[in-house]
């Protein structure tokens, strides 16, 4: 698989480009506390410090790397020059579909105007914005598939037809009370957010069940010309704090069905960032399987 994967390195996002989906006096007020040295945030459940505004930076615009990278594809420079370098070798992809980024700090928690659950910009939602504003795209579905319900990145697509947002998440676990059955959103956005709370200790059976149901069918319907990922592996067999049975070839099949629906709308153009994952084996193990099962 490493013969067909080019690393790149993700560039700072600008405050502009944060400011698509946060308040810009938050932005300020972060850059200010790390640049003072940082310290404990309650709601964000971690301690941010001077290092904390570049990991940010680049956590927000690891996703634009690569939405232009997919985007322009030859045509990019960056793309380009690495290309051509390796012209003559096994690695010949001229038109690069799939992104994964490995983000940390993670992002799907965070508020537009405050950090939560060890997320500071949400990253993900930041992408879909960009997506739609430098590429003019109309339709954009948004998988989050971590243990926890990705609170944040539901209330800014909350009234929003144009991004579909599914949540498959524990249910009863933090953020508490976020992400029940019938959260399906407001306004023109009612019916583009699909919410499924699970019990407890279930695993692959239960999820699969889930995708084949209710996310696929949906998502089809909804015909995304793109598809985006929050990737959470906390609901690992092997993680501590997800309290799921989900296995390693149950993250392979979550990426085959997910590979099929931008298959079906999307060009087979996916980027995922990383949410949750807390076992750095079962992390390793379950990404490996679901970046496998993408390409």
């Amino acid at each position: 698989m490493a013969d067909c994967i080019m690393q790149v390195e993700a560039r700072q996002a600008e405050a502009a480009e944060i400011a698509l989906v946060h308040n810009p006096r938050y932005i300020e007020a972060m850059r200010r506390l790390c640049a003072a040295g940082g310290q404990y945030m309650p709601q964000m459940e971690a301690t941010v410090g001077p290092a904390s505004w570049d990991a940010a930076l680049r956590a927000a615009g690891a996703g634009l790397t690569l939405a232009d990278l997919i985007m322009q594809s030859a045509k990019c420079e960056m793309w380009s020059k690495e290309y051509e370098k390796n012209l003559n070798s096994k690695f010949k992809i001229p038109n690069p579909k799939l992104g994964f980024a490995p983000t940390r700090p993670p992002g799907h928690h965070a508020l537009t105007d405050r950090p939560m659950g060890f997320c500071i910009f949400n990253n993900i939602a930041i992408l879909a914005k960009y997506l739609q504003i430098r590429y003019n795209l109309a339709r954009l579905a948004i998988i989050d598939f971590d243990v926890h319900h990705g609170n944040g990145t539901e209330a800014v697509f909350w009234g929003d037809p144009s991004v579909f947002y599914v949540s498959l998440h524990r249910d009863n676990l933090f953020p508490y009370n976020k992400g029940r059955g019938d959260d399906c959103g407001a306004g023109a956005g009612v019916g583009f957010t699909l919410n499924i709370p699970l019990p407890a200790g279930v695993g692959d059976d239960i999820y699969l069940k889930a995708f084949d149901t209710q996310v696929v069918p949906r998502v089809n319907d909804f015909a995304p010309q793109f598809m985006l990922v929050s990737a959470g592996f906390d609901a690992h067999i092997s993680d501590p704090l997800g309290g799921m049975r989900l296995t390693t070839g149950g993250f392979r099949a979550i990426g085959e069905r997910i590979r099929q629906m931008a298959e079906h709308s999307a060009e087979g153009r996916i980027i995922s960032l990383l949410e949750g994952g807390y076992h750095l084996d079962g992390l390793r193990r379950a990404i490996m399987a679901y970046l496998g099962a993408l390409i």
